[in-house]
């Protein structure tokens, strides 16, 4: 399997370029030249099989030709050990036709845990094989930079940079970036918002002063094929042990970033039977006003209950952009290229089918607290606050008949302030993965909204 930019000025590259990467040379992101192909009756022989088989199956044909079927699938049963259930995720119905998958059963209790471990196991055994150190640099507003520094902190091999928001996250979040005691790992709060990060972080893997000998600059965001790629797993997961009682399948999914539901859209491409891909957002609505209204622009970012969907500009949309555009990259390159001047409209040939799957709902905080009270009330069950957009929108967007599976993205106990918001007077349990982080000193570096200064410290800190 070779991969591609979507902005088409960058060779092809095999897998291990993209995994030891960011952005393509050339701005794009990378994408696979196809799609594996599965037919419904090769989807369906594979129910019984355990996650991390399960996995292994959908993801070796992107991988196929680096690494031999029998090495991965021993990568990948070893990178599953971490997480607290056999199971890996985990189905709870709430009531007919209403599912939540959990997926915060990883280290630091978020479906990021899901892709990033398996992700840091492949640069563990990419960057051995090439002889090569790893630094690896992300954005987050929240989730995926505890879960990169829990995936590779252990690997003496790799380095660890993540820049997140200062005062925008959790205190949960904040000190699972910031109590590793890893000598590896670096904090980074820097004084804008996630996507103010995101853009140093873009604009870093495009500056080749960035670089230093032997060493590897890599993304931790979703903007790293590989993390699309391993969360489409679950989708399939959800499929096979659903699929005798579901007539229609669909999956509601709370968005920020867009790899989560980019992930369902691959699932489809792949051969799973998916009805449609309900996008849930906080007020900050980029990705409601562009499946309601066809309309993609930046806007301000807003301070929510659910911070890790506290974006304006959903990097991964460029990764469905491309495909509606038939995989042409000069059409995507066009409107990339004016996207700071004008907003972005999915092509008029597509929009009823783009309409049709990907229905979408924004909840505002006083939504989202109702939602868990609403919730807890009716199933006596907790739902942090982004799976409360998510359960919300499967609510209001049901269609009869239509089996939904919302994405439960975090653990309740990474957003205290929200439970004590909506329930002030549950007492939410603390999972043991979090203790450490209140025994531990915080270790972290505040930075200046200044790129400049980000970049020196970078460069200053690369082994």
């Amino acid at each position: 399997m070779l991969y591609k930019s979507t902005r088409g000025s960058s060779n092809e590259v095999p897998f291990s370029e993209v995994l030891l990467g960011g952005l393509a040379p050339d701005g794009g992101l990378y994408m696979p030249e196809y799609f594996p192909s599965m037919t419904l009756e090769q989807i369906n022989e594979m129910e019984g099989l355990e996650y991390h088989e399960l996995a292994s199956k959908i993801l070796f044909p992107f991988v196929e030709g680096e690494i031999s079927e029998s090495d991965f699938s021993e990568l990948v049963e070893k990178t599953y050990r971490v997480f607290d259930i056999e199971d890996v995720v985990n189905l709870v119905e709430l009531e007919k036709d209403q599912w939540v998958l959990e997926l915060f059963h990883g280290p630091t209790l978020a479906f990021k845990d899901v892709a990033m471990q398996l992700l840091g196991a492949l640069m563990d055994y990419f960057s051995k094989k090439q002889g090569k150190r790893i630094a690896v640099l992300g954005a987050t507003s929240g989730d995926t930079g505890a879960a990169a520094i829990s995936a590779c902190s252990r690997y003496s091999n790799i380095d660890v940079f993540v820049l997140y928001p200062h005062g925008r996250v959790t205190e949960v979040q904040r000190r699972q970036m910031t109590t590793s005691q890893a000598k590896n790992v670096h904090a980074l709060a820097v004084e804008t918002d996630f996507d103010g990060c995101q853009a140093m972080v873009k604009d870093m893997f495009l500056d080749s002063s960035m670089t230093k000998e032997g060493t590897r600059l890599i993304a931790a965001n979703s903007i790293n094929w590989t993390r699309c790629m391993t969360q489409s797993v679950y989708f399939f997961w959800s499929y096979l042990r659903l699929k005798d009682t579901a007539s229609s399948l669909s999956f509601s999914i709370p968005s920020g970033n867009f790899g989560h539901a980019y992930a369902g859209w691959t699932a489809k491409q792949i051969g799973l039977p998916i009805d449609r891909l309900l996008v849930a957002t906080n007020s900050n609505d980029v990705l409601h006003k562009l499946f309601s209204n066809n309309l993609y622009e930046k806007n301000n970012v807003n301070k929510t209950l659910a911070p890790s969907m506290d974006i304006s500009v959903a990097s991964n949309f460029e990764r469905l952009l491309y495909n509606l555009y038939n995989d042409n990259p000069d059409l995507l390159l066009e409107a990339m290229n004016t996207f700071k001047e004008k907003s972005i409209q999915i092509p008029n040939d597509r929009w009823p089918e783009i309409q049709k799957i990907f229905p979408s709902l924004a909840s505002n905080d006083e939504q989202i607290v109702n939602q868990i009270k609403e919730t807890f009330s009716n199933h006596n069950y907790l739902l942090d606050p982004h799976t409360a957009t998510g359960i919300r929108a499967a609510n209001k967007l049901a269609l009869k008949e239509e089996t939904i599976v919302t994405m439960a993205t975090a653990h309740p106990a990474k957003f205290i302030d929200a439970m004590k918001s909506a329930l002030p007077e549950h007492q939410v349990n603390e999972p043991s993965q979090l203790k450490p982080t209140k025994e531990r000193e915080e270790v972290f570096s505040v930075l200046p909204n200044n790129l400049n200064a980000v970049k020196d410290y970078v460069r200053t800190n690369l082994k």
